[in-house]
Order: C-alpha cells, then sequence, then structure tokens
C-alpha cells in the first residue's frame, strides 16, 4: 500500500498517542499484525473487545494513509451502525479537533477520495465499486457473511493491493472465515482469541470493564462441558 506518511503512527502508537487507549495483549496483536500482514484473520470468543479493536484499527488506517478507503462490512445494518460505528463515534468524539472529516452515522469523511464507511450489502453488486489506492477491508461477525460478498472482496483485492482483516466467532464449520483458519491458512495471519486469554479471567478478578469475565467462563463450562466445541 502507499499512501502512509513515513512519520505517520503505527497502529499500537496510533491507539496510545493519538487516542489515549489502552490495548490487552490480544488486541495488540491483532493491530501490530496490521503492519506486516495483507490478509489477518482474527476468531476470537465473545466479549473479548473485538469491535473496539476494529474501531481503532479503521481511525488509524484513515488517518495515516491519503487516497484511502476503508470499507467495514457486517451482515445486519442495525449492527453495523450500534455496534463497531458505535465504537468508532465513541473513540473519534474526545479526538474530533485531532481527527478532522466529518463524522456521520456510519460514515466518516475527510475528503472526497478519503473516507470510511460501514456497510450491510446483501448482493456482492452493493460490494463492488470501491476503489483507492489505499483500500482496508475490514469484515466483521466474518463468520456470518454470504460467500457471495467474499468473491466481491476477492475482486477488490486484485485490482489493488489492500489490507483485509476478518474478525468473527468460530461458530459455523463452512465458509470462507472457517477456510481462511484451515484450507487458505497460507494465506492469513491467523490469530485466536480465547476467553481464558482475557486479563479478568487470568487473575479472577476485574482488570478491565466489560472484558469477559472468569465467572462467565466457569458458567459456559459447567453448561456446555469442556468437551463441547463451542466451548
Amino acid at each position: 500500500m502507499q499512501g502512509a506518511s513515513g512519520n505517520a503512527p503505527t497502529p499500537l502508537e496510533f491507539a496510545s498517542d493519538v487516542l489515549g487507549v489502552n490495548l490487552w495483549a490480544k488486541q495488540e496483536e491483532v493491530l501490530g499484525s496490521l503492519m506486516q500482514h495483507r490478509r489477518v484473520a482474527v476468531k476470537s470468543g465473545n466479549g473479548l473487545g473485538k469491535g473496539f479493536c476494529a474501531a481503532v484499527a479503521i481511525l488509524w488506517f484513515l488517518h495515516t494513509h491519503q487516497d484511502a478507503a476503508i470499507v467495514q462490512h457486517r451482515s445486519h445494518l442495525q449492527q453495523v451502525r450500534h455496534v463497531l460505528w458505535r465504537q468508532v463515534h465513541r473513540l473519534y468524539r474526545p479526538k474530533a479537533d485531532l481527527l478532522g472529516g466529518k463524522m456521520l452515522d456510519t460514515r466518516w469523511e475527510l475528503a472526497d477520495d478519503r473516507y470510511a464507511m460501514g456497510l450491510s450489502a446483501e448482493s456482492a453488486d452493493q460490494f463492488q465499486g470501491f476503489h483507492s489506492p489505499n483500500m482496508f477491508i475490514v469484515v466483521d461477525e466474518a463468520e456470518g457473511v454470504s460467500e457471495e460478498i467474499y468473491e466481491a472482496i476477492e475482486a477488490v483485492m486484485t485490482s489493488a493491493d489492500p489490507l483485509l482483516l476478518l474478525i468473527g466467532n468460530p461458530t459455523i464449520v463452512t465458509g470462507a472465515f472457517r477456510r481462511a483458519f484451515y484450507e487458505e491458512r497460507h494465506l492469513y495471519h491467523n490469530i485466536t482469541k480465547s476467553a481464558k486469554d482475557s486479563p479478568n479471567v487470568k487473575e479472577g478478578k476485574t482488570l478491565i470493564p466489560g472484558l469477559t469475565s472468569a465467572r462467565w467462563v466457569e458458567e459456559r463450562r459447567e453448561t456446555w462441558g469442556e468437551d463441547n466445541p463451542i466451548y
């Protein structure tokens, strides 16, 4: 990709120095990998801050790249608005003067050719037509996205040199998201975020509000059983 300033912050520097937020180890691993890999696939348990991590990535990429477009996709429009983009707004608001641009409901515009947007496409036609020297495609809840949309994403991947981030729960045993960890793992940098990795679980107390707790993990173990693939 072209367009990043030579002294532009890395994702981790952007999170700490620009946004002023603290990350836990697995969030740092995800964001750090975006500097080294073209395709990153993250499978995550519930309540591990994957939406927060994606929101930081979106703000970082557009802040540090000219002539840039970010397309964030999720299966349901209401979730596009109320999940990931709520996180984007929350992070952007205290730093609006520094980050600049116009923040809309599910779109951040810095210029006509420099923007981020969230969408829920029901067909590949709705996903096509996005072109930029610097593309960042974020697929949230990647396990629920149709094969048709993934084919449209691949069409974008051929025409530029974009960055692709897939984030989801490993709850479906077929499809493109699963293939990213098996048949196509040679194409992706794979990261697994287990609920047991949560600092709250490791320490047995709330260190980071909102992250998965040890109590919830124990409840799931008792309900599902340790041998259950869901667990």
